[in-house]
């Protein structure tokens, strides 16, 4: 019976053996399917996987390394199918939270501005309470704060006066470095009903989506 050889991990050649003898190297880990055997009447050296019916490699181990190999190759493709949507979904989730996170931050400095209208609001309230007309605070002889005044980080100026409807109104300017780019133009505080201090909230410059809630149009 012909002897068998094969190369090692160190690419040294062991033999010669009986095949029983490389079966149970294969076995124990020594080998693989894929070492290089050969023996007397072969043209050169081939992978042991080409001779396992001359070797009498059990059918048992045949599979087992199948499935080893058909295993770990299916776990890569899971792991990399697994990392290609996790890449796809935290892309999706930063593009959904970084706007919503821009429009949040801009509605809290926006909200200092319409703070800022509270004391005028109360004035108007007063006076009109006291006098049955609407205050100004552009007039000369005006007893009111100049809109001037009250200026600040988030606001330009406070006009205080009458729309042409006759109802008292506030007209907040929004300081043009508050967020730059973003939020321009005013927000206007109308006096619906004096004797309850009914206040309607709009802006005809100001997208809805930085606006309070109160202070949205609905046909936007």
């Amino acid at each position: 019976m012909s002897q068998w050889y094969y190369v090692d991990k160190n690419k040294q050649r062991i033999g010669p053996m009986d095949a029983s003898v490389l079966v149970d190297a294969l076995r124990h880990g020594q080998l693989t399917t894929n070492s290089l055997v050969w023996q007397e009447g072969m043209p050169a050296w081939q992978p042991l996987s080409m001779h396992v019916d001359a070797l009498g490699v059990p059918e048992s181990m045949r599979v087992r390394k199948k499935e080893k190999s058909g295993n770990a190759g299916m776990w890569i493709i899971v792991i990399l199918v697994v990392g290609f949507v996790g890449i796809a979904i935290l892309g999706i989730l930063i593009a959904i939270a970084l706007p919503a996170y821009q429009d949040y931050t801009v509605r809290a400095k926006l909200s200092g501005a319409i703070n800022e209208a509270s004391a005028a609001k109360l004035l108007v309230s007063e006076h009109f309470q006291q006098h049955s007309q609407c205050p100004s605070n552009s007039a000369a002889e005006s007893q009111m704060p100049t809109p001037e005044s009250y200026a600040s980080n988030a606001v330009q100026k406070i006009d205080i006066g009458a729309l042409e409807n006759g109802n008292c109104a506030i007209e907040v300017k929004v300081s043009d470095t508050l967020v730059p780019g973003l939020i321009t133009g005013s927000i206007y505080f109308e006096l619906t009903d004096a004797q309850t201090s009914q206040w309607r909230c709009f802006s005809d410059s100001i997208q809805n989506k930085y606006l309070p809630a109160t202070c949205r149009n609905n046909s936007q």
